[in-house]
């Protein structure tokens, strides 16, 4: 049996794998396919995998049922890392910067294209500034009126796209349309 411990975080989750030096090749394999087969990776040095979707406990459960894979999870509410008033960013053109100094748009591109803790810290700032009533308010996006120009929703205007496809564009795209999916998912919890 293999067993995991679960975190789900806003745009990705973790798998730690709790007993990987009992599990034999086979099933290590297994599992770096399941992650795989999701956009994701297993990582040996960490022992656990990571895959950029949403996915709730009882469908994870699900899923590895359907693969045949005996698995027993148990769930780990994340780490909080928000940052502190002193807290700077160590990496980048904005390196020795507050992040509550970073400008939105870099904070976006950095929930969008980094991995692990700095990823989550640029997710939290984005949240802490959407829940602070002193956070600035952000401008309504332009690309409300623009055409989807792909997908299932292919020709509607972002506007009118729900607030689950826009969350799956932006956890699993890149570029333009997953700044679009974020802004307007900001704007939407904003003005909620």
């Amino acid at each position: 049996m293999i067993r995991l411990t679960y975190t789900q975080y806003s745009q990705y989750f973790v798998c730690h794998i709790d007993n990987i030096n009992e599990l034999d090749v086979p099933t290590l394999q297994s599992l770096e396919q399941f992650a795989h087969d999701r956009s994701g990776s297993l990582d040996y040095q960490k022992e656990s995998f990571r895959i950029p979707k949403r996915i709730e406990l009882p469908h994870l459960q699900e899923l590895f049922k359907l693969k045949g894979l005996d698995v027993f999870i148990t769930q780990q509410a994340p780490l909080q890392h928000k940052p502190l008033n002193t807290a700077t960013i160590n990496f980048g053109k904005f390196k020795g910067t507050k992040w509550i100094d970073l400008e939105q748009d870099y904070l976006v591109w950095l929930s969008q294209n980094l991995q692990g803790d700095d990823k989550q810290t640029a997710i939290n700032e984005l949240e802490r500034r959407v829940q602070s009533p002193k956070s600035k308010q952000i401008p309504q996006p332009e690309c409300l009126s623009e055409r989807i120009g792909f997908g299932k929703y292919k020709g509607k205007a972002w506007e009118d796209l729900p607030d689950d496809y826009l969350q799956w564009v932006a956890g699993n795209l890149q570029g333009r349309a997953a700044q679009n999916a974020q802004m307007i998912l900001q704007f939407r919890h904003q003005n909620s």
